[in-house]
C-alpha cells in the first residue's frame, strides 16, 4: 500500500526494501569490481557505498506500487471503451470480467489491445540445424506478440492499467494533482517497453497537451539490431528520450522531489523496467485467466508447462497470481500432475545467491508482487489469492538458470541463436498465422529452454511434454511521425558510445530476416537505408 511504502519509519516496508537492496548492491557491485583491475577495484568501497545510499533514499521513492492504483473509492470509473461491454457481462478486452468482475469494476483500464490473443500450434525439427534430421515434435504459442496492429507483446496487458492509472490522473483537476503528469519510462536501450508506453499512451488520448511520457534508457544493453530498432522507434515517437545510457539524473530528481515535502501531486511517475508494478501484474493475471477460459473451451490443450523469458518479473508475478484466480475461479485448466510454469532467468547471480526472485521485501521481486497484486484484488471485491498465488510460485514456478542459453544481457547466445536458426528453417504453423520474433534479448533464449526440454523428453524415451511458449516479442517495429534519424544523428553525435552501440545487420530475429552470415556482420549505423527495409 501506497501510505506503508512511503512511510519512513525504521520497521516500514520501505526501509527494509532499502536495506535488502543495500546488500545486493554491496555484493553484486563488490563482486563485479573485483573481477576487474587497477583502478576500478580501488574505488570498490566508495562506489559501494554510494550506490547503497542512493538506494535507500530512491527505491522507497520510485517503487510505490500504490502509488499507481488508488483505492477503490478514490478510483474513478471504467473507460468508455470498455464500460458497454462490462455491462453486458464480458470485455474481449480484460478476462477479469469473467474471472474477477468485481476487482475490474474497480480498476481502471484503458483498452489497448485486441484479445484474446490466439493460441498457435507449430511442428518443427529439432535437430541442431533445423534441416529436418531431427525428431519431429509439436509446441504451442501464446501469440501475445499479435495483440495490437500499433505494437504489441507482453507489456500491452500491463499498460492497459498503467496508463489507465495515469489518464484517471490526468483527470482528476482539482485534487492537487498536476494538470501534466510525468511518467519516467525506465529501460535499457533496445527496451521494449519504453516502445510500447510511447505508443499506447497516444492511444489513450495522452499526449503533449496532458501528460509527459518520457523514455529513459538509463542502462545500456550489448549492441544487437533488434535492440538499435527499439531505441529508433523510441526517438521517432511522440515524447521525449534521453540520451543513450543516461537518465538517472532523472530519477534521482524524482526521488528528491518526494524527499522535499512537496505535495504528492508534484511527483513524477516513475514506471520501473518491464512496467513491473501492482496495475503492470494485473495485466498478466488477465493473460492467464484468458489462456484459462481457451484451454476450457478447447481452443488449447492443458499443458504440462508454460515456457516464459524472465526479466524485470512482472509476468512471471501474474502468471503465478493468474494460475491461482483461473482454479479459484473453477476454470477447468492447469490441472495437469506435474505442471510448470518455467522461465529461464536474466539475473542468474541475483536468483543462484539471494533467491532474488522469490523475496517477500524487495519491491521487484515474484512474492512481493504476488501480494501486492493479491491484496489489491481482494481490496476491490474480489477474492483473496494471496496464499493460493505464493503457493503456485513456490510449488510449479520453476526458475533455471542455464548459463549458456543466457548469454549476455541483450543479445543473442550460441544457444539462443541455433534454436532461433532451427525455427526459421523447420518450424510451421497455420498457414495464415505469421512467425515468431525470437529476439536475442528475451524470446529466443526462453524459445531456446523449450527446445532444451523437448530434447530431453526425447533423449529419455518420454512422450515430448505439451508446452506452450509464451511469444511476447512485437511482431510490429512502429515507426512514429518524428524523422528518427535526425533524432539519432543529434544523439549519436553527442554519445560516443551510442556510436558504437547502435549496428544494423548481423542477428536479427524478425521471422522474415534472413539468417546471420559472415556477409552480413553488424556494423555501425552510417545510414537510415541500413535498417528501413
Amino acid at each position: 500500500p501506497r501510505d506503508e511504502l512511503l512511510c519512513d519509519g525504521p520497521t516500514s516496508p520501505g526501509h527494509r526494501c532499502a536495506f535488502y537492496l543495500d546488500v545486493i548492491i554491496a555484493s553484486v557491485v563488490g563482486r563485479q569490481l573485483a573481477l576487474g583491475g587497477g583502478r576500478r577495484r580501488r574505488c570498490t568501497p566508495l562506489v559501494v557505498l554510494g550506490a547503497a545510499r542512493l538506494a535507500r533514499i530512491a527505491v522507497p521513492s520510485i517503487l510505490r506500487h500504490g502509488r499507481d492504483l488508488p483505492a477503490a473509492g478514490q478510483q474513478r470509473p471504467l473507460a468508455a471503451a470498455v464500460q458497454a461491454s462490462v455491462v453486458g457481462g464480458r470485455s474481449d478486452g480484460e478476462p477479469f470480467v469473467q474471472g474477477l468482475p468485481l476487482a475490474l469494476r474497480q480498476a481502471r483500464l484503458a483498452a489497448l489491445g485486441i484479445f484474446p490473443s490466439p493460441v498457435h500450434r507449430f511442428t518443427m525439427s529439432l535437430g541442431r540445424s533445423g534441416d529436418g534430421d531431427g525428431e519431429k515434435v509439436e509446441f504451442w504459442a501464446k501469440r501475445e506478440d499479435l495483440v495490437s496492429d500499433r505494437y504489441a507483446g507482453n507489456k500491452v496487458r500491463s499498460l492497459q492499467y498503467i496508463l489507465g492509472a495515469l489518464e484517471a490522473c490526468v483527470e482528476q483537476d482539482g485534487a492537487g494533482l498536476p494538470a501534466k503528469p510525468r511518467l519516467l519510462v525506465l529501460g535499457s536501450g533496445g527496451s521494449n517497453l519504453v516502445v510500447a508506453a510511447k505508443v499506447h499512451a497516444i492511444g489513450c488520448g495522452l499526449d503533449s497537451s496532458n501528460a509527459s511520457i518520457e523514455g529513459l534508457s538509463c542502462y545500456p544493453d550489448a549492441p544487437e539490431m533488434d535492440n538499435t530498432l527499439n531505441y529508433l522507434s523510441s526517438l521517432s515517437l511522440p515524447g521525449s528520450q534521453s540520451l543513450f545510457g543516461a537518465g538517472w539524473l532523472s530519477v534521482l530528481r524524482a526521488a528528491l522531489v518526494r524527499r522535499s515535502g512537496r505535495s504528492p501531486g508534484a511527483w513524477p511517475w516513475v514506471l520501473p523496467p518491464g512496467g513491473n508494478c501492482t496495475p503492470g501484474v494485473l495485466g498478466q493475471v488477465g493473460a492467464a485467466l484468458e489462456l484459462a477460459e481457451q484451454i476450457q473451451s478447447g481452443e488449447a490443450p492443458d499443458p504440462d508447462g508454460i515456457v516464459v523469458a524472465l526479466g524485470s518479473s512482472c509476468t512471471a508475478a501474474g502468471l503465478a497470481l493468474g494460475v491461482a484466480a483461473a482454479r479459484a475461479a473453477g476454470l477447468v485448466a492447469f490441472r495437469k500432475p506435474g505442471f510448470k510454469i518455467m522461465y529461464s532467468s536474466l539475473l542468474l547471480m541475483l536468483q543462484q545467491r539471494f533467491g532474488f526472485y522469490f523475496s517477500k521485501w524487495h519491491p521487484s521481486a515474484i512474492r512481493r508482487n504476488i501480494e501486492d497484486a493479491a491484496a489489491a484484488i481482494a481490496a476491490r471485491g474480489g477474492p483473496d489469492l494471496s496464499e493460493a498465488g505464493v503457493a503456485v510460485m513456490l510449488q510449479e514456478l520453476e526458475i533455471t538458470t542455464h548459463l549458456d542459453i543466457v548469454g549476455t544481457y541483450g543479445v543473442h547466445s550460441e544457444i539462443s541463436l541455433e534454436a532461433r536458426d532451427a525455427y526459421l528453417q523447420s518450424a510451421t504453423g497455420p498457414s495464415d498465422a505469421p512467425g515468431l520474433w525470437l529476439c536475442g534479448h528475451f524470446t529466443a533464449k526462453s524459445f531456446a529452454l523449450m527446445l532444451r526440454m523437448l530434447r530431453s523428453d526425447i533423449a529419455e524415451d518420454r512422450s515430448p511434454r505439451t508446452l506452450i511458449y509464451w511469444s511476447s516479442k512485437s511482431l510490429v517495429q512502429p515507426l512514429g511521425a518524428t524523422d528518427e534519424w535526425s533524432a539519432f544523428t543529434k544523439q549519436r553525435d553527442q554519445s560516443s558510445a551510442l556510436r558504437t552501440w547502435a549496428v544494423a545487420g548481423g542477428v536479427c530475429g524478425h521471422p522474415d530476416a534472413p539468417a546471420a552470415s559472415k556477409g552480413n556482420a553488424p556494423r555501425p549505423v552510417e545510414t537510415p537505408e541500413q535498417y528501413r527495409a
